[in-house]
Formats: C-alpha cells, structure tokens, sequence
C-alpha cells in the first residue's frame, strides 16, 4: 500500500468524526439550538438532540480511555451508554463533544497509532471505523429530530445546495 493512498484512508477516516463528506457536519446539525430546543424531545421519539449527542459522547470518552490505556469498564447494557442529555449546561456539551471529536480524528490521522493492534487484536482502523459510523448514524437522528421540532435547517444551511 502506498504511503499516498494510506494517507487518503486516514483523512476519510478522520473526516467520517465531523460527518464526512456526504452528509450536513455534526457542526451543521447543531448550528444555532438553544438550550431548550437541545433538550426537546418529540413526541413519539426516544431522544432529544441533547440525548443523542451526549450519547455519542460518550462512547466517544469510552474509545479515547481506551486509546490512552486507561482500560474503561464496558457497560452491562445499552441503557448505559445512554446518559441522557443531563443537568450540564448544552454549550459545555458541545464543547466537550467536539473536543472528543478533534482527539478521535487526530488519532485517524497518526500512521504509527492506527498500524498498532487493539486489545481484540485488530488494527486501530476497525474500532475507529466503527465510532465513525456509529456516530453517523445518530447524526441523521439528530436531523430527523431538529425537521420534527420545528428547527431545520439551521442557520447556515441544511442539507440542500
């Protein structure tokens, strides 16, 4: 494998954290929510905005504690990975999300860290692939949840050029 080419896969790799190229950024999607739209949750849903990011999050932390070798507990159920959006203040959410994102992508980026093999044996590739999607996936929630509310597209621009 050419050095170009691995280079190519560790920025789509990174780029998948911030939404990737196909879809509105996680930056897009939560562009111009208010506290009280963030934690709103439409009828017939599960999650509001605040749930979904702080549950994104924290599989995030989980990932990077994993990285460091901090060797984080696994949660007994998915219950666990939910939080929920919590009493921390919806800017402080942002900040720390985006922050986890930036060391995640950082990571993608780092040739000698993403050739080392995980606990399970596998290239750092596989996890980090699996977070980025995983993330994905709640960023079209995070859309669908905004078009409910009443709050898409957001300031700069939803999903239509």
């Amino acid at each position: 494998m050419s050095g170009t080419f691995q280079l190519g896969v560790h920025d789509a790799l990174s780029t998948l954290f911030y939404g990737g190229s196909a879809n509105v950024s996680w930056e897009q999607a939560l562009d111009g929510l208010d506290e009280a739209q963030a934690r709103a949750v439409p009828a017939g849903l599960p999650h509001s905005v605040a749930d979904l990011v702080a549950h994104v999050g924290f599989w995030q932390a989980y990932l990077l504690g994993v990285f460091r070798g901090e060797d984080p507990a696994w949660v007994e159920s998915a219950a666990e990975g939910w939080p929920g959006g919590g009493s921390e203040p919806w800017e402080a959410l942002q900040l720390r999300f985006f922050r986890n994102m930036d060391a995640l992508a950082a990571y993608a980026q780092d040739e000698a860290f993403m050739l080392q093999h995980d606990p399970q044996g596998r290239f750092r590739t596989v996890p980090l692939t699996s977070f980025a999607g995983h993330g994905l996936y709640h960023l079209g929630q995070v859309v669908t949840v905004r078009r409910l509310l009443g709050a898409w597209p957001p300031p700069g621009g939803g999903d239509t050029w």
